[in-house]
């Protein structure tokens, strides 16, 4: 006998029907998160700079992260089990609600889905596929949340829901498969229903089976609709927001903090913004000062601890998880607490501060979820309209703002670094390369080697240079900090220089350096090819205008954050290495680099538990490498530190430093 709709069902429409006022529950669910997301600011004060051309947009929707991340969610399987886990529910329920539309479609329409081949091998072995895989992928999650769940899922807050959301899902794959396994028995043996035909081996001669049927189908299918209008309403409402969290999420690694727009602040003092009450004050005291993207990002949150896994504060004891803070929006939220400004002191201005803007948490993010912009957000707030900052990272900050360079108390001068050297200056319409050389290389004596070998190089490979006849900073500190005003002050200062002098090209030395000329100058006007240091040597090694000697040495790298996971600059440095020695990994790299401990402004930061840098240093040391190649003058003096706690031998380097040597 052929399949047949609502077989031994009597007036099986009602439930079809129910869907009706049950799809009305699931879109009033999502109007009540659209609701509280539109309590976000629609405009922000930001500007924000521009793509790579590659990236297709529709409208304000990036199409690659939205397949990729959203509907995909390529970033779930980044851990294995669990991501086999997650896809095999998801695709699973997915081919099932196709098929059950399938269903009603034969119901409305007639159309033919059982019979012939379709019916073998779509309705019944695909299907029961499906459910297998979809119970699979269930079961596990919910054994592994009840029985043993991993830290990152308890640590801050457990989510509750998902174990009621799974329990169901378990229960009307069950029912689902039982009800087929009933028909079956009665009907006998079906084509490609394996499932089905395996189970009903099982009922055979029990019971009044048609009225045992009629009864788990009407559970079955009521279940199944209660199930899919409470979706708004439980956690498992990501799955509606995620797509559209990660396909708003602008596809550039990094929290893309952008630069406050200072014009527009006067515009609204003066009362000549016709929509003021939309611009942001400096920074985010409460909950309403986010922006909708920002109070999105908080809804979806899964709250699966990912962040907190990675996040180089949280793993060495500091008062920041990541987790912790999204969890804390996300509730405000729940709350309706818009207004309530305790926010800040909920989350702890300890937690906020230590960010070290690593980037790490991002990420892992499975929905592109952006917790380093929001924790920075409120660090604005903290030290622009309230002035309170760490001690130590406060005196810095001074520094910067009187002196022009965050190095408090440094007892070199802005020209040591350069002493018996012959360093030509960037001269209008003559020199083609900037050399930046920024504060870090220049106060810092172990660091004023790397400039000393930088120059070397160039000069070595003939390469047309200069530098600025007085040192500066690029105002990333500032930045880190949360004075956006000072980064913007210093930062235009800079640009007029660079205009007035015919600057078009500059090589940096400082990740942060790069990062800032890349993307926070171009909203300023600030429009240059900016290459890191890294990258030029092995452009000119590459076309023989530098010449090494390689030598039998193992040398492990050290993926600074802002050259690697924030801009994606992994290649060239191996590759530098490589032509050097042999190289070497530590088991965090790449994209899953961990932290130095040094970004943030946490240079200048007293630490609380353990220091990062020294469970980096460690890592590094473990590998048995003679040498520990970085590219960022930062992670140099972190790591060079941290070392001290396993060695007193010199061991860290910078690349350009370890070229100079080779290229002598």
């Amino acid at each position: 006998m052929g399949r047949v709709p609502y077989w031994n069902i009597n007036y099986g429409i009602v439930v079809d029907l129910l869907a009706v006022p049950l799809l009305f529950i699931f879109l009033y669910g999502l109007y009540g998160h659209w609701k509280r997301i539109k309590q976000g600011l629609a405009k922000t004060s930001l500007r924000s700079f521009s793509l790579p051309s590659s990236s297709l947009k529709i409208g304000s929707v990036y199409i690659c992260s939205l397949f990729t991340k959203g509907i995909l969610g390529s970033r779930i399987y980044k851990k294995l089990f669990t991501g086999i886990a997650h896809g095999f529910l998801f695709w699973g329920m997915l081919l099932l609600s196709i098929g059950s539309a399938l269903v009603f479609t034969n119901v409305l329409f007639g159309l033919p889905v059982f019979k012939g081949a379709f019916n073998r091998w779509f309705m019944s072995f695909a299907l029961d596929a499906a459910g297998l895989a979809a119970l699979s992928g269930t079961l596990f999650l919910l054994i592994r949340r009840l029985a043993f769940p991993p830290e990152r899922l308890v640590v801050a807050k457990a989510r509750s829901g998902f174990i009621l959301m799974e329990t169901v899902i378990a229960v009307i794959i069950l029912t689902g498969f039982l009800l087929e396994a009933l028909r079956i028995s009665h009907n006998g043996f079906e084509e490609g229903a394996f499932v089905g035909n395996w189970t009903a081996g099982f009922l055979c001669g029990r019971g009044d089976k048609l009225f045992l049927h009629q009864i788990i189908w009407w559970g079955h299918g009521l279940i199944a609709l209660a199930f899919i209008s409470y979706i708004p309403y439980s956690p498992l409402i990501h799955l509606v927001l995620a797509p559209i969290n990660t396909g708003l999420a602008i596809p550039v690694p990094g929290p893309k903090m952008g630069v406050l727009d200072f014009d527009a602040f006067e515009a609204e003092e003066a009362e000549e913004a016709e929509e003021a009450e939309d611009l942001p004050g400096l920074g985010v005291c409460k909950l309403a000062d986010f922006s909708r993207k920002r109070l999105l990002d908080f809804s979806t949150c899964l709250w699966c601890g990912r962040c907190h896994e990675v996040c180089p504060a949280a793993q060495t004891g500091k008062s920041l998880s990541p987790k912790m803070v999204i969890v804390t929006l996300s509730e405000y939220m729940n709350e309706d607490r818009f207004q309530d400004d305790s926010l800040l002191e909920e989350i702890s201005g300890n937690a906020i501060y230590s960010c070290t803007t690593c980037a790490a948490c991002m990420e892992v993010c499975p929905v592109s979820v952006n917790q380093p912009k929001a924790i920075m957000r409120m660090r604005q707030h903290l030290l622009m309209e309230r002035s309170e900052i760490p001690e130590t990272m406060g005196q810095a900050h001074k520094s910067l703002e009187a002196r022009q360079h965050p190095f408090f108390g440094t007892g070199s001068g802005p020209n040591d670094w350069r002493k018996g050297m012959n360093v030509p200056i960037f001269k209008k319409e003559i020199t083609e390369y900037l050399l930046w050389i920024g504060c870090a290389a220049v106060y810092e004596e172990r660091t004023q080697k790397v400039a000393r070998s930088m120059v070397n190089i160039l000069q070595k490979a003939r390469v047309s240079f200069g530098i600025l006849e007085e040192s500066r900073c690029t105002g990333d500190p500032a930045k880190q900090m949360g004075n956006e005003f000072l980064f913007t002050e210093i930062a235009r200062e800079n640009i007029a220089e660079f205009h007035s002098l015919g600057v078009k090209k500059i090589i940096t030395i400082c990740p942060h350096c790069y990062n800032s000329f890349t993307r926070h100058y171009p909203p300023l006007g600030g429009f240059f090819t900016v290459i890191p240091h890294p990258v030029f040597i092995n452009k000119i090694i590459a076309s023989g205008e530098l010449s090494l000697r390689s030598e039998k040495q193992t040398i492990c790298y050290h993926d600074p954050c802002y050259l690697g996971r924030r801009n994606g600059i992994f290649s060239e440095p191996r590759s530098i290495i490589s032509s050097l020695g042999r190289l070497v990994e530590m088991p965090r790299n790449r994209k899953q680099s961990f932290c130095c401990g040094g970004g943030g402004g946490n240079y200048w930061a007293e630490e609380e538990g353990s220091r990062i840098n020294q469970a980096r240093a460690k890592e590094a040391v473990d590998t048995g490498a003679v040498k520990i190649a970085t590219a960022c003058p930062f992670c140099l003096l972190m790591m060079t530190d941290g070392l001290k706690k396993y060695t007193e031998e010199m061991k860290v380097f910078d690349i350009a430093e370890i070229v100079s040597i080779a290229c002598n």
